[in-house]
């Protein structure tokens, strides 16, 4: 029997590895690599280029990784007698169990309304991403609990990426520190500057993000002891250099019809990014944690 692969993109469609597709960059893999290194060895890596991204695929835990952004794609192997059936099993049976949401949302968990939030294991991957993001600049502070926010109504980004009209949309895994008195209605409404930006607006009057859980912290409060900080999926776009006095993004020098899409510290290293539309952010994540000198008390 021959079997074909796909990776499930952010609107829910299974997409076959080496075809052409209008909103994504083909990879340098196609179906029948794949399914050769596979046969070779079924718990093996296998790294691929797709446009200017770096990617590694995961046989055992079938799943697709970023390896800049660390971003993670769900991937399936299929019996070509199913695929060959077309479009309609690909776009409808593949995406019952997950039609709009990511692929590695408790299915059980899913709120008709709001959000609901699940604990993740200490030895799951999403965890073990999580945890290095925040340990590259938070070494003497240890983590008691990661929390995925699972919100459908606010899981929506295709509205950007169908105005970009580019195969592939700057994305990335940003921190957000605030008051814990916040934290239920951003999981329940997402980010709104008016209430998160009362801290500053040096680079425009939006929400702010930081590559660095340091830069974070400082906004966070304690309660007794213990800190709350989000991690956030951030469309980040097309940036700029952000200005105090910018209620958006200014317009592109290429195009004076269409804004950039966030302004930032400095558009050569970026490590605080400025969002003035909710459509590019989605709060992710609740990472509680503390000092290290906290955690041995504890």
């Amino acid at each position: 029997m021959e079997y074909a692969w796909y990776w499930l993109d952010d609107s829910g469609q299974w997409i076959q590895y080496g075809e052409e597709h209008p909103d994504h960059c083909s990879a340098t893999v196609t179906s029948a690599d794949l399914e050769k290194e596979f046969l070779a060895d079924r718990k093996g890596i296998v790294f691929f280029r797709a446009g200017s991204q770096k990617y590694e695929l995961n046989f055992e835990d079938m799943v697709q990784t970023n390896l800049i952004y660390e971003t993670q794609r769900k991937v399936v192997r299929l019996p070509k007698f199913l695929s060959s059936q077309g479009g309609q099993y690909r776009s409808q049976n593949m995406t019952l169990s997950c039609p709009v949401c990511p692929p590695q949302w408790d299915q059980s968990a899913l709120p008709d309304i709001g959000f609901k939030l699940v604990q993740l294991s200490y030895a799951s991957l999403e965890y073990g991403k999580i945890k290095r993001l925040f340990e590259k600049t938070m070494k003497d502070y240890c983590i008691h609990q990661l929390q995925r926010i699972q919100n459908p109504t606010l899981w929506q980004k295709e509205q950007m990426k169908k105005l970009n009209k580019s195969k592939w949309v700057d994305e990335r895994l940003l921190f957000h520190g605030t008051s814990l008195s916040h934290v239920p209605a951003i999981c329940e409404q997402n980010f709104d500057w008016r209430i998160c930006g009362t801290h500053g607006t040096m680079y425009g009057k939006g929400s702010y993000f930081a590559r660095d859980a340091s830069y974070s912290h400082e906004y966070c409060s304690s309660h007794s002891g213990r800190y709350s900080m989000f991690v956030a999926h951030v469309l980040v776009g097309n940036f700029v250099q952000g200005n105090p006095e910018y209620l958006r993004p200014p317009p592109r020098a290429s195009n004076s019809n269409r804004l950039y899409d966030s302004c930032v510290d400095d558009p050569t290293d970026p490590s605080i990014f400025v969002i003035f539309e909710k459509h590019q952010i989605y709060p992710a994540y609740i990472l509680e944690y503390s000092s290290e000198a906290q955690c041995m008390i504890l």
